[in-house]
């Protein structure tokens, strides 16, 4: 998944957005934005880069450029990561962008954010510890893809959306799962949901808009990205008999972003969260049993 950087990335634009609504458009507040935007931009574009480069990749040593086909790995669990960054940043450095009276946010943001994560990519493809991997250039190209389709012509019929809940797997393998309860919402895709959370009111019923149909992806038993086996303090551990599971939800949730309000502040803070999906009843498949979970956040 990208490295744990772009989630701050992201909030950082939404939070934000949110202090600078309070100005009024004017010409001289536009380019003042303008400038603000641009400056924190690469700022934070080329910071996060270097600081990346220097700490993140620091105990790897890096080699000639190499490709990593990390395909098989944890059932796709970490696409949907790739995916679900490139969605978000691409949607709040377009808004970012088009509150700052940019013509073309939406080629700005889209360029911004593809270079941004090819970037990474291509550190990667020089570290030993990983390698530059075809498909999460073509997940983080889906990503941005599928905002600017949305964005385009369905704006408010879906939202992509995630949850998450710890689990116990972190303890069989820390290094690779995380050992940090952040480093664990991050690395740890058994506690991962992602959702595609679709309106199915936007176009004939205002007054219930904001309700959705839920479909939820995720995984459970993955220990190792491919198996059970564990590498430990230079020794091999089984945990085969742990069984993996893909897990499909069906559930309901709520679009913030149609709940109305006359607080700005709160219509902008409804906004900022829309990509946690909200605990509700839900169906899941795992394997051949079907459950009911009266309230499922995630796994």
């Amino acid at each position: 998944m990208v490295k744990k950087f772009s989630l701050i990335f992201l909030f950082q634009y939404a939070f934000t957005l949110s202090v600078f609504s309070q100005y009024q458009d004017s010409s001289k507040i536009i380019f003042k934005r303008k400038i603000i935007i641009n400056s924190v931009t690469g700022i934070v574009y080329s910071g996060s880069l270097i600081y990346l480069n220097q700490l993140w990749y620091q105990p790897y040593k890096t080699s000639h450029f190499h490709f990593f086909d990390d395909n098989p790995e944890w059932s796709k669990m970490d696409k949907l990561g790739h995916f679900f960054t490139a969605y978000y940043a691409f949607k709040y450095l377009k808004e970012w962008y088009s509150f700052a009276g940019y013509k073309y946010s939406d080629w700005i943001a889209a360029g911004i954010t593809w270079t941004y994560l090819l970037n990474i990519e291509i550190l990667d493809g020089f570290s030993n510890g990983w390698g530059f991997s075809l498909g999460d250039l073509a997940s983080n190209t889906l990503g941005v893809s599928v905002f600017l389709i949305q964005n385009t012509y369905v704006k408010d019929f879906f939202t992509i959306k995630f949850s998450y809940c710890p689990t116990n797997y972190p303890s069989y393998n820390p290094m690779l799962l995380g050992k940090k309860y952040y480093e664990q919402m991050i690395k740890d895709y058994n506690g991962q949901t992602f959702w595609l959370s679709v309106s199915p009111f936007y176009k004939w019923n205002k007054k219930l808009e904001w309700l959705c149909l839920s479909f939820g992806y995720g995984i459970d038993g993955f220990v190792g990205a491919t198996n059970n086996w564990v590498k430990k303090n230079n020794q091999y551990f089984d945990y085969n008999s742990i069984k993996r599971y893909h897990q499909y939800y069906w559930s309901i949730d709520i679009d913030l972003s149609k709940i109305k309000t006359k607080k700005l502040w709160l219509h902008k803070l409804l906004l900022a969260i829309n990509w946690v999906k909200i605990p509700a009843p839900a169906l899941e498949l795992k394997g051949n049993n079907l459950y009911f979970r009266p309230l499922l956040f995630s796994n």
